[in-house]
C-alpha cells in the first residue's frame, strides 16, 4: 500500500495494517501497522494528530534506521537516531519524531500482553536508553523486513508473525554478545557456579575467576543471561535441588547442604518462594 497523505514521506513509501484477532489480543505479539518509509525534511510526527489516537497506533513503536536522521522528542528524553540504529518507543506516552532531511526506515506497531515487561527490561538492559545501536552482522534489520513481507501479503498466520516478532525482542532483549572473547568469561562463571554449588558464591568472587571488576562482570552476565549473578545462582541451586530430591533418599537438610544453603530453614523458605511448594512437597508431587 503506497503512502500518499503523511507530509514528508515519499510517495515511494509502502504502510501496511493488520487488525489483530480476538485470540491474538489474549495470548500473542501482534502487529496493527508496519511500513517501509522514505523521507523528506519535511517529515514530522506529533503524537497530537489524528493518527496517533488510533488503537493501531496506541502501542508500541519499533524503527530502524536505513539511512539518514531521525530526531525524537519523548516523554523524559531526546536523542538522534543515527543509521543502523534502532529506536523502541511506547506510543501511549508523549512521543514527537522528525527528520531534517533524507531518510529511510523499517518501522512497525506491535502489541501484546507480555509487550509493556518486554518494553521495560529492554530498556533496562540497555541503560534506559531507547536508541541501540546494532552490530553490523545484527539480523534484526532483515527480521523487520520479514515482519513487513509476513503483513503485506497475509502469507503467514498470526501465530507466525508472533513468533516472527518475539524473536525480534529476544534479539533486544539478549543481544548475542559480538565475539567469542566477550561471551567465554560469562561462559566460565557459569561452569564455575556448577562445580561450586554446595560453597558460598559472591559476585567478586565469580569476577575474580574471570578476570573482571564486580561492576563489569555483572553488567556481562546480565546482558549474556537476563539475569544477575545473584539470580542465576539461586536458579542453579533451586534446579540443583529439584533433581536431588526426586532422584535421591537425601534429607532436606543434607539436600541444603549440597546446594549451598547455610541451614535448612533458609533452603525451605527459598525453595519455596521459587517453586511455590516446600521441598517436601515437590517430593511427594513429582
Amino acid at each position: 500500500m503506497q503512502v500518499y497523505r503523511e507530509n514528508g514521506v515519499l510517495p515511494t513509501s509502502q504502510r501496511f495494517f493488520a487488525a489483530p484477532s480476538a485470540m491474538a489480543r489474549r495470548v500473542f505479539f501482534y502487529v496493527t501497522r508496519c511500513g517501509r518509509y522514505e523521507y523528506d525534511e519535511h517529515f514530522f510526527f506529533q503524537d497530537d494528530c489524528g493518527v496517533a489516537r488510533l488503537d493501531s497506533h496506541r502501542n508500541f513503536f519499533l524503527l530502524y534506521l536505513k539511512s539518514g536522521h531521525m530526531h525524537f522528542q519523548l516523554q523524559s528524553t531526546a536523542f538522534t537516531l543515527q543509521a543502523g540504529q534502532l529506536a523502541l518507543v511506547d506510543c501511549r506516552a508523549p512521543h514527537a519524531f522528525f527528520t531534517d532531511g533524507p531518510a529511510a526506515s523499517l518501522w512497525l506497531h506491535f502489541d501484546g500482553a507480555l509487550s509493556p515487561a518486554l518494553f521495560s527490561e529492554i530498556l533496562s538492559l540497555h541503560g534506559g536508553r531507547q536508541n541501540m545501536d546494532l552490530p553490523p552482522e545484527s539480523p534484526i534489520p532483515g527480521q523487520i523486513d520479514a515482519v513487513i513481507d509476513a503483513v503485506a501479503s497475509g502469507s503467514a498466520s498470526e501465530a507466525m508473525r508472533s513468533q516472527q516478532l518475539y524473536g525480534i525482542l529476544c534479539a533486544l532483549l539478549l543481544p548475542t554478545q559480538p565475539s567469542e572473547r566477550a561471551a567465554s568469561p560469562v561462559e566460565a562463571a557459569m561452569a564455575y557456579i556448577q562445580s561450586h554449588l554446595a560453597q558460598p558464591i559472591s559476585v567478586p568472587q565469580l569476577a575474580a575467576a574471570v578476570n573482571l571488576s564486580p561492576s563489569h562482570f555483572s553488567r556481562l552476565f546480565r546482558s549474556s543471561t537476563g539475569l544477575s549473578p545473584h539470580a542465576y545462582i539461586v536458579q542453579r541451586r533451586i534446579d540443583a535441588a529439584k533433581h536431588l530430591l526426586l532422584t535421591t533418599d537425601l534429607t532436606v537438610k543434607e539436600i541444603a547442604g549440597r546446594t549451598g544453603y547455610r541451614s535448612e530453614v533458609n533452603f525451605i523458605v527459598s525453595f519455596t518462594k521459587k517453586v511455590g511448594l516446600s521441598p517436601t512437597a515437590f517430593r511427594t508431587r513429582q
